[in-house]
Parts: structure tokens; C-alpha cells; sequence
């Protein structure tokens, strides 16, 4: 509570919100509401309780009115269930077999029927039934697209290159890199042009040359095998094994260009090319 305080007092965009709302709060009935106040503002409280979502802790809600915006808020309703830990459950069916033997049978919790879906959005990343990423790298595309706008206006208001090539880096990159180890390798040429095509355009808008997409996936691939292979305890530590040189990743066998195309093949392939070892003498 002291941070949010302090964080309202210096920051006169937050004094002047007219509703702010924290889900978590971990509230409960031992905390008195004046330990939660803020000046200027009225307090809702929704507390996580056992009797009525059978859960003793975690959870809750409140919300902060501001009182210069509404000073007769008040709760008319609440409601607190178990069953509401179900509602963004989705499935997701991945199944390559060439023979599936009919169709496969719905999941249902409290007697409910799972939605199935063809693709869903997992930490910003969508994943498709087909492990294709057409749906990914369309989105990427089109919200690094609308980043680009900004980094526009900035140039138009004669910034310096540096700061454009900042902003592109936290604005931009930052989108079109999200999880690059995991989908890059299997995107397709035309999805890479695409990828590669905004990196152009925010070239010629800074001015300055921008590390390809590729060159970034090649670096953060080696990177997270270097850690992989310090890290005994990592479930994918067995997948990678040193050559006798002691500098060159051995090769994994692979059937499908599904399996090549993926994450744990690359770093061999690339450190392969690399003139940097993937293991460091010292």
C-alpha cells in the first residue's frame, strides 16, 4: 500500500484516474479497511472467503473510486464461486496422426463441455492445432505495425537516431522476438519476409542498421543452450551433448522437418556456423 501511495503522489496521471482496479489482493477479513484507504479515493473490497469459494486464501478484488469523479458508489451485488476458476478453459486438439479413428470426445468439468478451440494465446504467443504459426506471425506483423506509427512520429519530431533505435528496440523488437526461439525456426519463407520486411521499414525511418530477425533468434538460441547445458537440473539438460572438442554441440537425429525445424536441433546447427564457441574456455 505505501508504493501505491507514493506512486499516486508523484504520478498526477494516476491522482486523476477515476477507477483503478487490483485483482489478487490476497485480502481478507483480518485486514481493516482503513489499512487500505486511499486519500481522495473509496474503497469496494471483494475478499477471497472459504465458504463461499471453498479456497482459504489467494484471489480477491478491489476497486478504488476516485471521489472528485463519483461520491456515491456503492456495491449493489457480489458473488464468489469455485466454478468461475473454469471459465477460460479452452482445449486445444494437436494430434499428426495420418489414421485418427474418429473424432475424439469432448472434456467436460462439472459437467460442463470444454470449448474446443483451433488455436489459443499462450503467454503472447498463439499456438495453433496444426503447430503452424501463420496466426502468430500475422499478429506480430500487424501490432509491430502499429508501433511503427510512433516511432514515425518521433522521427518527424527530429528525435535522434539513438532514441529511435531505443524505442524500436523496447517497441518493435520486443513484439517481433517474443518467444522467437520456440516459432521461428518453423515459420515458413513468406512468414519470415514478412517479419523481416518491418524490420526495413524501421531501418529507413531511423536511419540506422537493425539486427535481422534471423541473427537475433541464432543469438538467443545459443544463449538459452548455454544455460541449458550449466544447468544439470533442467529437464532438456540430457538433449544436449559436446562434442570431444569440448566446443560444438553434437547433432540430434531427427525424422520430421517438424522436430529439425524446432528449438532443440538449432543450437548445433547454428553453433556449427559460428565462429563463437558455445561453451566458454574459462
Amino acid at each position: 500500500m505505501d508504493q501505491i501511495r507514493l506512486r499516486i503522489i508523484h504520478r498526477k496521471r494516476l491522482l486523476n484516474c477515476n477507477v483503478m482496479i487490483f485483482t489478487e489482493t490476497w485480502l481478507n477479513s483480518g485486514i481493516p479497511d482503513n489499512a487500505t484507504e486511499l486519500a481522495g479515493h473509496h474503497t469496494l473490497r471483494a475478499d477471497r472467503t472459504a465458504d463461499e469459494s471453498g479456497k482459504t486464501r489467494g484471489g480477491g478484488l478491489c476497486i478504488y473510486v476516485n471521489k472528485a469523479w463519483c461520491t456515491n458508489s456503492v456495491i449493489v451485488g457480489r458473488h464468489c464461486s469455485a466454478n468461475l476458476e473454469f471459465l477460460m478453459t479452452k482445449e486445444l486438439i494437436v494430434d499428426f496422426r495420418k489414421e485418427r479413428g474418429g473424432t475424439h470426445d469432448p472434456i467436460h468439468i462439472n459437467g460442463m463441455a470444454v470449448e474446443r478451440v483451433p488455436s489459443f494465446k499462450f503467454l503472447g504467443t498463439h499456438i495453433s492445432e496444426d503447430l503452424s504459426w501463420t496466426t502468430n506471425t500475422s499478429s506480430l506483423v500487424k501490432k509491430a505495425h502499429q508501433r511503427l506509427f510512433f516511432l514515425r512520429t518521433l522521427k518527424k519530431n527530429q528525435l535522434s537516431s539513438a532514441i529511435l533505435v531505443n524505442f524500436y528496440r523496447c517497441a518493435v523488437e520486443s513484439i517481433l522476438t517474443n518467444c522467437v526461439t520456440a516459432w521461428y525456426g518453423s515459420c515458413s519463407v513468406a512468414e519470415r519476409k514478412a517479419l523481416q520486411r518491418v524490420v526495413k521499414t524501421a531501418q529507413r525511418i531511423t536511419g540506422t542498421p537493425l539486427s535481422a530477425i534471423e541473427d537475433i533468434q541464432r543469438k538467443r538460441c545459443l544463449r538459452r543452450a548455454r544455460g541449458i547445458l550449466k544447468d544439470s537440473s533442467h529437464p532438456a539438460h540430457r538433449l544436449f551433448s559436446l562434442l570431444p572438442s569440448g566446443r560444438r554441440l553434437r547433432c540430434l537425429r531427427t525424422r520430421t522437418s517438424r522436430l529439425r525445424n524446432s528449438f532443440f536441433p538449432r543450437p548445433s546447427v547454428y553453433n556449427g556456423h559460428s565462429t563463437l564457441p558455445l561453451v566458454n574456455s574459462s
